[in-house]
C-alpha cells in the first residue's frame, strides 16, 4: 500500500475551502451590486461630488455632466446628466442624455 500523499486535503476540508470562495464571491458581488444604487444616492443628496468626464472613443463622445462642446458648465449644477454625442458629416457632434437626475440644492458654507 502506498501512503496517502500529505497535500491531498479531505473531502470534508475541501468542501469547506469551496464553500469559503463561494461565499466570498457571493458576498462580493453583493457589495458590487450594492454600491451602484448607493452611489447614485449620495450623489444625488450631494453626499459625494458628482464625476465630471469627457470620454472619445472612435466617432462617439460619452461626456458628464455636460457635453465637452457647447455647454459651459462651472459651479455647482442643479442637476446631472450623462451624454452621448455622436459625429456628424458636417464636423458637428448630435448629443443625445443617457441619464438625468436633479440633485439636492448645494448647502451654503
Amino acid at each position: 500500500m502506498s501512503e496517502p500523499d500529505s497535500t491531498d486535503l479531505h473531502p470534508a476540508r475541501r468542501r469547506h475551502h469551496l464553500g469559503l470562495i463561494v461565499l466570498s464571491v457571493c458576498l462580493t458581488l453583493g457589495l458590487l451590486l450594492a454600491v451602484c444604487p448607493l452611489s447614485v444616492v449620495a450623489i444625488q443628496q450631494r453626499v459625494i461630488e458628482p464625476p465630471r468626464f469627457a470620454v472619445r472613443v472612435g466617432s462617439v463622445e460619452i461626456a458628464a455632466p455636460c457635453p465637452a462642446h457647447g455647454f459651459i458648465c462651472d459651479g455647482p449644477l442643479p442637476w446631472y446628466a450623462i451624454w452621448w454625442g455622436d459625429d456628424q458629416p458636417d464636423g458637428s457632434i448630435t448629443y443625445r442624455q443617457l441619464y438625468f437626475i436633479y440633485l439636492k440644492p448645494a448647502r451654503r458654507r
